[in-house]
């Protein structure tokens, strides 16, 4: 099966050579074949939570008596958090971390490779964690479920390390715009978060796997946004009296991203310390997830969302967030909203936004299986609400209502967490379809993460693999080599010689000189070629003959100098084409600044990421 596969692959490579396309292009007709696995990925997924949630959390919403219920809430996270320490158990060290750390540090430690059963594991405990009430998202396990297909595929084609890991990006797109019904978020969060590069090679093969992820969860899926917004929010227009209320909102969102972080690493951090079985790590999680939803029905009563006989703060709580959009829901003297009117309080909201925070990091750092999406949604939601709400109590939100602070909220939260801010403004407005929301949802999503990076460098994802020992860059090779010039890199000192010297010349100066290559300059000590170390090797095995030689005998005109301003990974192409270890640095003038060597370069490169990590 593996032969045809890779026979098939090479075979396309080279129709497409003959064709006149560049060679990475065999990527393209491939990333469609993964976008359309993972969208049939995020379909099947999508109806695996639904039933789960049905036979599990579903079963408390026929039960009348209030201990039945009580007991429910409480012991039904437990068993789902059993189920899932068992699962975990007999998988050994598969599933830790919650779907999009996983994918990281396959990226980071093992080119990409993972095995095929990871992604059938995950999808099952993130299931029943979800369904049984979990305090999590879908789009952690979809994510890392899409990069498995994509990997299993690569290594039966036996792809190379960089297209394994641009067909693993392709595949985590694919999925994460199936399932959201997003392909633009996708695309971009695949690009500002997994693979951190924007290069072309990149961009087109990872868009087609998005529109195919996408096309296909439609068919299947429908496409419809995933949150719906009244006609009274798409008619507001964002004037720029608000931008002000918008900034300290951004400022709030980025504050609350870094305290989840924070709160998720912690948790995670102190249940691995925890002197308990690990089977039974999940099972406590949820148990304890299960009481706090029970303090709160006995604060704020069953039936806080009709028809949702559910803790606000379990599962992905999106019948909440989408009731927080409705302006009739913060107006106490309207009927028929979805959220109890008179329940909902600026203690409630700060009440349920800190209860998302603790509940998912019981349900993720106690081993439970989900993504801090949707969870970083409801906290942007509520916190956006309680801040329009406040806003609204001191007289000055006249003529709006909280709940656009709710839906530019989400935006913030998620930028301020997953420090992901043009996949967090287009998430707003694909999953609402409401394209106002871009402009203050841009603010607010920068703003949140410059706050949040005052806290935390790291993300939400690279904090938590830092935390276990694994580093990954916070930007791809290209673009870390784009960002320094030569007149960056420490120059080795240029030995100079003239072209019409013996070559004896050459022998003295290695003699005196540690230098490994020589610099040939004119008449009026201009750049004129380069003395390879290799090329003099080479002549001194023929000690008779160096009397007879002059240096422009030996010196390679055709090695170019290179600019002061040129950028590493230009210099790097002609270290390859001219298969050289030195480079002249010469300005305009034909002055030679020096001798720019591969292991310098390398060095400023590595340099330059110890930077951004630090």
């Amino acid at each position: 099966m593996v032969a045809p596969a890779v026979r098939t692959r090479v075979w396309l490579s080279r129709t497409l050579t003959r064709l006149g396309f560049p060679r990475d292009w065999f990527l393209i007709p491939l990333a469609a074949v993964v976008g359309t696995l993972a969208g049939l990925a995020a379909f099947a997924f999508d109806h695996l939570v639904e039933w789960s949630t049905e036979h599990l959390f579903g079963l408390i919403h026929g039960v009348h008596a209030s201990w039945q219920m009580w007991a429910g809430v409480v012991l039904i996270p437990a068993a789902g958090g059993l189920a899932v320490g068992i699962i975990r158990h007999f998988a050994r060290h598969s599933l830790y971390g919650h779907g999009v750390p996983a994918v990281m540090e396959a990226l980071a430690q093992r080119q990409g490779r993972m095995r095929g059963r990871v992604g059938v594991l995950r999808a099952v405990t993130a299931s029943l964690t979800i369904g049984s009430g979990g305090s999590a998202g879908v789009e952690g396990p979809i994510i890392q479920i899409g990069s498995v297909v994509a990997s299993v595929t690569g290594q039966a084609l036996r792809l190379g390390r960089r297209h394994l890991q641009t067909l693993v990006g392709c595949g985590a797109a694919g999925g994460l715009a199936g399932i959201f019904n997003a392909p633009i978020a996708g695309v971009l969060f695949v690009m500002e978060v997994l693979l951190r590069d924007f290069s072309t090679r990149t961009f087109m093969p990872i868009v087609v796997a998005g529109v195919f992820g996408t096309v296909t969860a439609q068919a299947t899926l429908g496409n419809e946004a995933l949150f719906a917004v009244p006609p009274a929010i798409r008619e507001h227009s964002f004037t720029l009296s608000e931008m002000g209320f918008y900034a300290i909102l951004g400022v709030l969102c980025g504050a609350v991203g870094a305290g989840f972080t924070r709160s998720l690493v912690l948790c995670e951090a102190g249940w691995r310390r925890l002197p308990l079985h690990p089977a039974g790590k999940p099972a406590v999680g949820g148990l304890l997830l299960g009481l706090f939803g029970l303090a709160f029905f006995l604060v704020f009563g069953l039936d806080v969302i009709a028809g949702h006989r559910v803790p606000a703060f379990f599962g992905n709580g999106y019948p909440v967030v989408e009731a927080l959009f409705h302006p009739a829901t913060y107006d106490a003297s309207a009927a028929g909203g979805d959220l109890g009117v008179e329940r909902l309080t600026l203690g409630f909201l700060i009440a349920t936004l800190l209860l998302k925070v603790v509940g998912t990091s019981l349900t993720l750092g106690s081993g439970g299986s989900g993504g801090v999406f949707a969870p970083s949604l409801f906290m942007g939601a509520a916190l956006g609400a309680a801040f329009g709400t406040a806003l609204d109590a001191t007289g000055w939100l006249p003529w709006m209502t909280p709940a656009t602070y709710a839906l530019v909220g989400m935006a913030g939260v998620l930028s301020g967490a997953v420090h992901c801010p043009m996949t967090a403004f287009i998430l707003m407005f694909e999953l609402t379809r409401d394209y106002k929301v871009i402009l203050p949802a841009m603010l607010v999503a920068v703003i949140a993460m410059v706050v949040a990076q005052m806290f935390f460098r790291d993300s939400i994802y690279s904090l938590a693999l830092r935390e276990r020992g694994i580093h990954t860059n916070q930007l791809s090779d290209m673009m870390v080599l784009r960002r320094i010039e030569a007149a960056d890199v420490p120059l080795a000192p240029a030995v100079t010689v003239h072209a019409e010297e013996p070559a004896q010349r050459l022998v003295e100066l290695a003699e005196s000189h540690s230098a490994h290559d020589y610099v040939v300059v004119d008449e009026s000590g201009r750049y004129a070629g380069l003395v390879v170390g290799d090329d003099m090797r080479t002549t001194l095995l023929q000690q008779e003959a160096i009397p007879l030689m002059i240096v422009k005998e030996l010196m390679r005109r055709d090695v170019p100098a290179v600019a002061p301003d040129e950028r590493l990974d230009q210099i790097l192409d002609k270290f390859s084409e001219h298969d050289v270890d030195s480079l002249v640095v010469a300005d305009e003038e034909g002055e030679i600044r020096g001798l720019v060597t591969r292991a310098r370069l390398m060095r400023a490169y590595h340099d330059a990421i110890d930077q951004r990590a630090g």
